[in-house]
């Protein structure tokens, strides 16, 4: 992505983090016209020695009383701060309702591309072979070690016929964690753990998860790679605890839809 690309992309940290700048570059330039006219007013002020006390000569002379431009001073700037106010009362009602209007656009945006790539056929095909086939650590008695060989045992399954250069098991497992990166990388980036769209695709989510996360972490383990579909393993892992932390164990039964 181009230097171009990523001051034009949607991005809520970089959001946050221009928003304080602009208030302090908008401070800054209003407090800089605010001195240079009190200075220029100082150096004006010089000049009221100039200014007549009296207007007119013989009887029709009469006295200036220049005090009441105090006065009209007073009415002006009342004016001046009034107006100001309800300028900058009607600029932050409009910005914050743009706000709303660009923080539901994108939020919307980033809901339907989560769900696209969740209810594809081929990933939800996916999820539910690795539901149906593998195991979890509960059905086998919590002993990884057992687990972790009848995972795996399963994932490297060929039919027979089959030609492909990975097995079915290892196919779907790709698809599945392909998503889930992707899940994971927008869930640190764009959202937290508690809001709804978490709600929503958790229970999938921990579903699966339950029966490969062993698998994928003996494998980043061999590969010697920390980084090995680190958001999907770590988006993966906040699921099911933060299911387990608010719903019961789920059932799995056959003839789900």
């Amino acid at each position: 992505m181009t230097d171009k690309d990523s001051l034009n992309s949607f991005d809520p940290r970089r959001i946050k983090q221009e928003t304080p700048r602009r208030l302090i570059r908008t401070g800054a330039i209003s407090a800089g016209v605010a001195g240079l006219t009190f200075l220029a007013v100082l150096w004006l002020f010089r000049l009221t020695a100039l200014l007549p006390t009296v207007l007119g000569s013989g009887a029709a002379a009469r006295r200036v009383d220049w005090g009441l431009l105090e006065g009209v001073a007073s009415v002006i700037t009342l004016s001046l701060v009034t107006g100001g106010l309800a300028f900058a009362f009607v600029e932050y009602i409009q910005d914050a309702t743009q706000r709303a209007r660009e923080h539901a656009v994108a939020s919307f945006g980033i809901y339907k591309e989560v769900f696209d790539r969740l209810m594809n056929p081929q990933d939800t095909a996916a999820r539910r072979w690795i539901i149906q086939t593998l195991p979890s650590l509960e059905q086998m008695n919590g002993d990884q070690d057992v687990w972790l060989s009848r995972v795996n045992a399963l994932l490297d399954e060929r039919p027979a016929g089959w030609e492909g250069e990975r097995s079915p098991g290892r196919e779907h497992l790709k698809q599945v964690l392909n998503t889930f990166d992707f899940l994971g990388f927008v869930a640190r980036h764009y959202w937290n753990m508690e809001n709804e769209l978490v709600e929503w695709m958790s229970p999938s989510i921990a579903k699966v998860w339950e029966r490969v996360s062993l698998c994928v972490e003996d494998e980043a383990r061999r590969r010697n790679e920390k980084d090995f579909y680190e958001s999907a393993r770590e988006f993966g892992n906040q699921c099911v605890e933060w299911r387990q932390k608010r719903y019961p164990a789920s059932n799995i039964i056959e003839d789900a839809t």
